[in-house]
């Protein structure tokens, strides 16, 4: 109880900051257009597809633009130096990212950590991985950046469809082919001295709507309370999630992922104030 309470009023002070002077100091870049529409969320009622994917139901979501690629090291470090400006932050930064001067504590020696340093008073990204997507993040840092860039997080409805791309039902954006060479999952991290097992983004596969590694690489948070029923109940537009919870959806599977847990329809979820080493997050820009 007392972890929730203090993510909270971690989260309340995030909040409170970003909207001191100039909110939007961090560009969304690369962004591409999803079209208003209707899509068939989740899986269909038949074996081996698991009972929170269903039913398959019809959504119809407002037009949005998302992030071509997830965050970078190199954005999230301009973000945490942004936040420095907050004379609190450095008290509540390990509670929202887990960076590698992390690993010299005694009590996050074994934790996995982003590719980000703190260096003479300020963030940068490691030499030669600052275009390698940022993870072990909280929902609340994952949060707290697309609102300083003047955007949010997606509904994991924005997610799923933008995920799917022109692809129909398949179950991966490039269809039903189990994945392949060029998607990174299930791969063991073994040695947190190491840099993470992940590509730069835009270096893969990109779906129909333009949108780099979907499926693997590092899984990515969504706005939304996770509920394993919700579909039963889920509005037919613009579906935003549960009013509460106690659990983050998380979706695309990351690096550690089987094939199973990459599929568009794969639902994950964690405590917002959870730092998992496989999950980063994309921004969108649009009506809610």
């Amino acid at each position: 109880m007392k972890y929730i309470l203090s993510c909270y009023a971690i989260a309340l002070s995030l909040i409170f900051f970003l909207f001191q002077g100039n909110a939007y100091s961090i560009e969304l870049k690369d962004m591409v257009l999803v079209p208003d529409g209707e899509f068939m969320m989740g899986s269909p009622e038949t074996a081996g597809y698991p009972r929170e994917e269903q039913p398959r139901h019809r959504v119809n979501v407002s037009e949005f633009h998302i992030q071509s690629h997830e965050v970078t090291n190199r954005e999230f470090s301009d973000f945490l130096n942004e936040m420095l400006k907050n004379p609190e932050f450095l008290r509540d930064r390990e509670s929202l990212i887990v960076i590698r001067n992390d690993l010299k504590k005694d009590a996050k020696k074994d934790w996995w950590p982003a590719d980000i340093l703190f260096d003479n008073n300020k963030f940068r990204p490691v030499p030669g991985f600052e275009d390698y997507p940022v993870l072990s993040v909280s929902w609340y840092a994952a949060d707290a950046y697309c609102r300083k860039a003047g955007g949010r997080l997606p509904t994991e409805a924005e997610w799923e469809k933008a995920a799917r791309g022109k692809t129909g039902e398949a179950d991966y954006p490039w269809g039903n082919v189990l994945p392949g060479d060029g998607i990174v999952f299930n791969i063991r991290w073994a040695n947190n001295q190491y840099p993470a097992p992940v590509e730069p983004v835009k270096s893969s596969y990109r779906n129909s709507y333009g949108l780099y590694h979907v499926s693997g690489n590092v899984a990515e948070w969504c706005a939304d309370w996770y509920d394993p029923g919700y579909y039963r109940s889920s509005p037919t537009k613009d579906p935003k999630g549960p009013d509460i919870g106690n659990e983050k959806v998380i979706r695309g599977g990351s690096w550690a992922s089987s094939a199973q847990a990459i599929r568009i329809t794969f639902r994950n979820y964690s405590n917002p104030g959870n730092l998992p080493s496989g999950v980063g997050f994309r921004c969108v820009k649009g009506s809610r």
